[in-house]
């Protein structure tokens, strides 16, 4: 799972700096616009109904089949009057492009969305299945990406490539999951919809508030400094959500090992100190080098037209560290637990805090305002789910933080020597992951020889 997820995530990676130099600056900012809107809208569609699906089947399995039909239909139910939320924010848009991708993209992804079956495959632990998808999904995505796009005119293939490679892993998901013996049981039992509206309702309001913190810096961007400003914000913040993609692999594949354990009432503080540790000895350094090597990976990566996120991608390092933790303890564990309501309180934290800080900070200091907001939103949510968690208290008190800390430290100091003999970003690159994990692996030896 993790190896699968990590190449569909570097798929993405490939795609991503194609989009960013074939669409312009401008265009890759109304693209994401769109995106943002749409995942605000999403929430309409399925108002936590997946999350909620997806947590009843990891921990009861197959005596929670008989609510996949339900879900379907009140998701289509969602979907049909978001349609209509759709046509009524691209009637009020001044951008004809813009117009015409909610109409095409915001309309389309709604009913694309039905034929998930991700939630589905994760909770039943069908990891190989889902890995197939995933990156059959990425190949054709990428595929129609580096054929059809040539420059901001075909930018309409953007989101045609989206729902067609994404209906079509979602038809063969169902396929998969008929030939596994998994039927929709029964018709519609309108009874039960009380007790699947009221949880997902918490984790709709979850997925608000997340989308609050996470995206509602595209459109604050957008009404204080315009279009060309949102590209230059929109790039930096897709590469960090990227790398961060990249750490939070392992937690999608904990997470119904954590429901479990959640369920019996054992093994949760272990599995949480290992998913920590993996996080720590992961995201320390690659927040660091990237601090170190923004300068370099910009041009390399970007493009010369993107040369304004160098400063911004630096503000925005810590991000991948307070981004996993987030996702670790609220969007992992909390929601593996069933803690809505603590979930809830997280998320909303989350929320008011980014959402205080985009408005505040970005017509004060611009970007980097937007940067600053981006990244403590994260922290808030990962220290509001802490507090909420006393069983897993106590878990900081471990030496691989300072060990990867301390790794990360010589790390910087070898990219500036290196950088100082060559701009070549591999170059400077593998230099200092060579003295991370060399750092790394002697101050283990050291202290496995103290103990």
């Amino acid at each position: 799972m993790a190896g699968a997820r990590a190449a569909g995530i570097f798929i993405s990676f490939l795609t991503f700096p194609y989009l960013v130099r074939r669409l312009g600056v401008e265009a890759y900012g109304q693209w994401s616009y769109v995106v943002a809107v749409c995942g605000f809208l999403n929430v309409i569609a399925d108002p936590g109904m997946n999350a909620f699906l997806m947590q009843q089947v990891a921990t009861r399995r197959e005596a929670a089949f008989e609510s996949i039909s339900d879900v379907l239909f009140l998701r289509l139910l969602s979907s049909s009057i978001t349609a209509v939320a759709v046509l009524a924010i691209a009637f009020f848009e001044v951008h004809a492009s813009v117009r015409q991708l909610l109409h095409f993209y915001g309309i389309g992804i709604l009913f694309v969305n039905l034929l998930a079956t991700d939630h589905l495959l994760s909770a039943l632990e069908l990891f190989h299945l889902r890995s197939l998808l995933t990156v059959m999904q990425q190949l054709g995505y990428a595929s129609m990406i580096f054929i059809f796009v040539r420059d901001a005119g075909d930018i309409a293939w953007v989101p045609l490539s989206i729902l067609v490679s994404s209906a079509m892993s979602g038809l063969a998901g169902w396929v998969l999951l008929w030939r596994r013996g998994i039927r929709l049981r029964g018709g519609l039992r309108p009874h039960s919809w009380e007790g699947i509206l009221i949880p997902s309702f918490h984790y709709a309001a979850s997925s608000l508030m997340s989308n609050v913190y996470h995206r509602s810096g595209h459109i604050v961007v957008r009404w204080f400094l315009g279009d060309f400003a949102l590209g230059i914000y929109a790039a930096a913040v897709r590469f960090v959500d990227i790398v961060r993609g990249f750490i939070i692999v392992l937690l999608q594949v904990l997470m119904p090992r954590i429901a479990v354990a959640a369920e019996t009432g054992a093994g949760i503080r272990r599995l949480a100190r290992f998913a920590l540790m993996a996080i720590a000895v992961i995201s320390i350094p690659l927040t660091v080098g990237l601090i170190g090597t923004s300068h370099l990976i910009v041009p390399w990566v970007l493009g010369p037209k993107y040369l304004a996120d160098v400063p911004l991608l630096r503000w925005m390092a810590p991000y991948l560290i307070t981004a996993p933790a987030a996702s670790l303890f609220c969007g992992t564990i909390l929601f593996a637990m069933g803690r809505h309501r603590a979930y809830l309180a997280s998320t909303a934290g989350g929320a008011v805090a980014g959402l205080l800080l985009y408005l505040t900070l970005i017509p004060v200091l611009g970007l980097r305002g937007a940067a600053l907001a981006f990244v403590f939103a994260e922290l808030v949510v990962a220290g509001i789910a802490i507090i909420r968690i006393p069983e897993i208290s106590g878990l900081w008190k471990n030496p691989v933080f300072a060990v990867s800390l301390a790794s990360a430290i010589l790390m910087f100091a070898g990219i500036r020597v290196a950088n100082s003999y060559t701009s070549q970003a591999i170059v400077v690159i593998s230099v200092g992951a060579g003295i991370y994990l060399m750092s790394c692996g002697w101050f283990v030896r050291r202290l496995i020889m103290e103990r």
